[in-house]
């Protein structure tokens, strides 16, 4: 029988591209023996599985998810062999017949599937059938809900969705509406329902249809469930080629799901990301660290949560391995704090309890004197508030500045440290043209009235708008920002004015492992732009 919480085992620790050398990096600090990476994914030898899955979902900041190999790979080259070989996996011993599950991710490069709905569909089906043939009665499956879409009185969508996925089926059904719309139509009916809840409802003009302001009300709804909630335990699914394997994602919601982002300006960094651009900089952690272009403040957040030694997943209220079998049962043999019967055992429970309790323990305090000094500046007054009530969700509030300016305003401390800038890349908010200036803004304000012995780095997917600079560069580090290939660039301040072309980043080979090629990075939350 095979028991999650304390068979030795390997685990799989999923990121975005680009992420890998961060993740190596926490995982080294951590002192996990690593077994070998790709371009999205690290492997690492589990000597105490129980601890180290809950110690790694509480820890990791540039981590999506925590897998636990369940089934191994195989050859499996049709829907019914993932069927068969999904089926006779024993479930009945990491799945709680009581709790909900579902699939959080199918990952699936296979000539012959054109729908990618239907992996996961026909692993559900498995699942279910091999519970009910065990356990006398089906599990529930999670994460999907109802969603309605009617205009001017038609139907455009009526049927369940993952949740996660909703928003894009919203968008997708009202595009296409909007597409067929005959010139001069001004007002039209509409109804947005997801879950019951109105979203969108009554007659507007079409002009007003604004999908940003339609994804802050999913979000505003939805927050809490998409960020720190999951719904039961969760299963992965990698299947490439000719061959496939399962495994049991122990964090259900992606890890860069912190929690407290409860609002976002446009285009929000994902947290992960944020924190790995944190740790590429180099920043000592005692310097100051400033933000211009801030945003909604995810990267000043996650510095300052870096600062203080805070755990990512303290924040978040559920993680999908609370939803498995044995989470309240005892381990023969662990210890979790001194209990009254002083008895030689513990549930995982029990041991996340006496875990997160020490990670709140080695938080350095708000008001400790040593701690830098980080600064946000942008130059919209709603997303500086914006980005004082996440710091404040996140515990930092009284550690982070916020500032309404423009960068060029940005209050620098006397002590140099660390400039980390995200401003605008022209993909999708303004053309490249338009731009120009703001980057070559950029380089004017570094060069001119930056002192020296600060270390600036710029975040763009805009090649062309980096040259605009016209600074020496010394390090371009490759990065994936959702659809968009990026690159987080170091320019010496204070330095002459240099018009040379950067070099394209050479992305380091990746090692030698015996684990699979990793699954492809999920979708990430819409790219800074």
């Amino acid at each position: 029988m095979r028991n999650l919480w304390q068979d030795k085992t390997t685990l799989a620790i999923t990121c975005g591209k680009g992420i890998v050398p961060f993740l190596r990096q926490e995982l080294t600090e951590l002192g996990y023996e690593i077994l070998g990476d790709n371009e999205t994914m690290v492997g690492i030898r589990a000597t105490n599985a129980c601890r180290d899955i809950l110690r790694l979902n509480l820890c990791l900041r540039t981590a999506q998810r925590v897998l636990w190999p369940f089934v191994q790979e195989v050859r499996c080259r049709t829907l019914d062999d993932l069927y068969r070989l999904a089926y006779y996996a024993p479930w009945e011993q990491v799945l709680d017949v009581d709790q909900p599950f579902f699939v959080s991710n199918a990952t699936t490069n296979v000539e012959s599937i054109r729908d990618t709905r239907m992996p996961t569909l026909r692993l559900k089906d498995a699942i279910v059938d091999r519970m009910r043939d065990k356990c006398g009665r089906r599990p529930t499956v999670g994460d999907y809900v109802p969603v309605r879409v009617e205009a001017d009185g038609r139907t455009l969508y009526e049927k369940r969705a993952p949740l996660r996925g909703a928003m894009r089926v919203v968008r997708a059904a009202l595009e296409d509406w909007l597409a067929e719309l005959p010139d001069g139509q001004e007002r039209a009916e509409l109804l947005v329902e997801v879950d019951g809840y109105d979203l969108m409802s009554g007659e507007l003009p079409i002009s007003r249809i604004d999908f940003q302001t339609l994804k802050r009300r999913f979000e505003r709804t939805f927050g809490s469930r998409l960020t720190e909630g999951t719904p039961g335990a969760a299963v992965f699914l990698w299947w490439e080629g000719t061959h496939a394997k399962i495994y049991i994602d122990t964090s259900g919601s992606s890890l860069s799901r912190r929690g407290y982002r409860k609002e976002g300006w446009v285009a929000p960094m994902q947290e992960a990301l944020a924190a790995a651009c944190v740790l590429a900089t180099g920043w000592d952690r005692k310097s100051p660290f400033v933000v211009p272009f801030s945003g909604s403040g995810t990267p000043a957040i996650e510095a300052a949560m870096l600062a203080r030694n805070m755990a990512p997943g303290l924040l978040r209220g559920d993680f999908a391995f609370m939803h498995l079998k044995g989470w309240d049962s005892i381990i023969p043999g662990e210890r979790a704090g001194v209990s009254a019967r002083k008895r030689f055992g513990a549930s995982p429970h029990e041991i996340w309890r006496e875990m997160t309790a020490q990670a709140k323990a080695a938080e350095r305090p708000f008001d400790d004197p040593d701690l830098p000094k980080i600064i946000g500046v942008d130059w919209e007054d709603e997303a500086v508030d914006i980005a004082d009530r996440n710091a404040n969700a996140a515990g930092v509030g009284q550690n982070v500045d916020f500032f309404a300016e423009d960068f060029t305003d940005t209050p620098l401390p006397k002590t140099p440290g660390v400039i980390f800038m995200n401003p605008p890349y022209g993909e999708r908010l303004e053309d490249e043209e338009s731009l120009a200036p703001l980057y070559e803004g950029i380089g004017d304000w570094l060069r001119g009235t930056v002192p020296e012995g600060w270390r600036a780095w710029v975040f763009t997917s805009s090649r062309p708008l980096s040259l605009k600079i016209h600074l020496r560069h010394r390090d371009i580090l490759p990065f994936k920002n959702g659809p968009l290939d990026c690159r987080l660039i170091s320019y010496d301040v204070g330095g002459e004015f240099f018009d040379e072309p950067p070099a394209e980043p050479e992305t380091p080979a990746a090692e030698e492992t015996d684990e699979p090629e990793a699954p492809a990075a999920e979708e990430t939350d819409e790219p800074e732009a």
